[in-house]
């Protein structure tokens, strides 16, 4: 009896022992679960929420609307876990469980401040930083160069003034995008910024900047220039070398550059889409490379002091331009004649110039034209206003219809040219005191 009820008891412990190292394996689980939760709760590295907290503190609280992207970062949470908007993050592989912040991008809700320097300076993760569109003010931070991980910087559309800081450009720099625009930076471009090897966009217009521009055929990777809106002054395009051949659009105008346009000049950015110097000195004459080009499509340089016009090395025939603006200038002589046998010319500029004689039977076709031929597209504008032309109007002009092309010839010497057609209206046509005699 007695060895019958121990049997019992050892089956009953051994029957036991089992539920119980399952009930430890459970509770052991437990606490790694919630230790592995506690390593895993996001938290961003101190130097990183302190570099975007003086940048909140930099901000005039009275221009921080409720509905704004900075009135929600509140620094009582995580930066990296709770801020809804403006700020991204990552975990650096290997590293502690840190957060770093890489991207710092604010709405355009009209802020006023100033950009601390330790925006740049403690963020050594940074890729990307827009304070695009606000109002923004004072002087670019000085003395330490930019992120060696930044990529885009965009501080376009506010009142940033004083000039640009030459520090922030160094040769280990890999942006990409470089945004300036629309503030109020003055002085002299900094030839550093030749430096930035990785930069592919660069816009500067719209500022007070100075000076001449530095060579920059060291860029390699650029792209898209725009200089637009500046004093700048110098040559541009009056020998190879200055820019780089990577570059698919130049757009300065509204600048004081002058010299002439050098055919090698141009030849040398074999890739480039877009010319335009629209209001600057440039002078001599337009070169017939201009017209030859292999990439061209929009040249414009309108408002020079241009004298001349070449004729294309072929005619004209393999021109690639689609948009011509030579408008005033001092161009004189005859309207070129290979304008009209450029294939893909559907825009043309040539009012405000000395030009004189008959208009060309083709430039009326083009501008008459119901639709492509085989060899040309049709004008969509041609704009003649303001020279000395004369003559007889040709006939396929009296053909053209109210909803067809833009033509202007006002302001010419073309006594003959009746206001029933909407290309004769506007200035009167000149006296013929005015008029030289015509050579049609």
């Amino acid at each position: 009896m007695i060895s019958s009820v121990g049997a019992s008891a050892t089956m009953a412990s051994s029957s036991a022992a089992p539920i119980l190292l399952l009930e430890l394996a459970a509770a052991v689980l437990l606490v790694l679960q919630r230790v592995a939760a506690a390593d895993a709760v996001v938290t961003t590295f101190p130097g990183d929420a302190a570099a975007l907290a003086s940048l909140k503190s930099a901000v005039d609280a009275a221009t921080v609307p409720a509905y704004s992207c900075l009135a929600s970062w509140d620094f009582a949470r995580d930066p990296c876990a709770a801020f809804p908007c403006g700020v991204r993050c990552y975990a650096p592989p290997n590293s502690s469980s840190y957060h770093r912040v890489t991207g710092v991008s604010l709405d355009p809700a009209g802020y006023s401040g100033t950009l601390p320097a330790t925006v740049l300076a403690s963020l050594p993760f940074l890729a990307f930083l827009s304070l695009a569109s606000n109002r923004f003010h004072g002087a670019l931070p000085a003395g330490s160069p930019l992120p060696p991980s930044l990529r885009v910087l965009d501080l376009s559309g506010n009142a940033f003034s004083g000039e640009i800081p030459a520090s922030l450009f160094t040769p280990a720099s890999s942006l990409e995008e470089l945004y300036l625009s629309r503030n109020a930076l003055t002085g002299a471009i900094p030839p550093q910024i030749a430096s930035l090897g990785s930069l592919k966009r660069m816009e500067l217009q719209h500022n007070g900047l100075t000076g001449t521009l530095p060579r920059m055929d060291a860029m390699r990777s650029l792209a898209y220039l725009d200089l637009s809106g500046n004093a700048l002054s110098g040559s541009l395009l009056d020998a190879p070398g200055r820019l780089p051949g990577s570059l698919v659009s130049v757009v300065a105008r509204g600048n004081g550059f002058a010299g002439p346009l050098q055919a090698a000049a141009l030849a040398a950015l074999p890739a480039m889409r877009v010319l335009d110097l629209t209001g600057n000195a440039v002078s001599g004459a337009v070169p017939g490379a201009a017209f030859a080009h292999p990439s061209l499509q929009q040249l414009r340089l309108g408002s020079n002091k241009l004298g001349a016009v070449e004729e294309a090395p072929d005619g004209g025939a393999s021109s690639q331009l689609v948009e011509l603006d030579l408008g005033g200038n001092r161009l004189t002589g005859r309207l070129p004649g290979c304008v009209a046998a450029m294939p893909r010319l559907a825009v043309v500029g040539l009012d405000r110039n000395m030009f004189a004689g008959g208009i060309p039977d083709q430039y009326a076709a083009r501008a008459a034209a119901d639709g492509p031929t085989d060899k040309w597209v049709p004008f969509v504008r041609l704009m003649l206003q303001g020279n000395f032309l004369c003559g007889t109007l040709p006939s396929q002009l009296r053909q053209l219809k109210e909803d067809g092309a833009v033509v202007s010839l006002a302001d010419n010497c073309l006594p003959k040219c009746p206001h029933k057609f909407s290309f004769c209206r506007g200035a009167p046509q000149k006296s013929n005191a005015t008029c030289p005699k015509c050579f049609p």
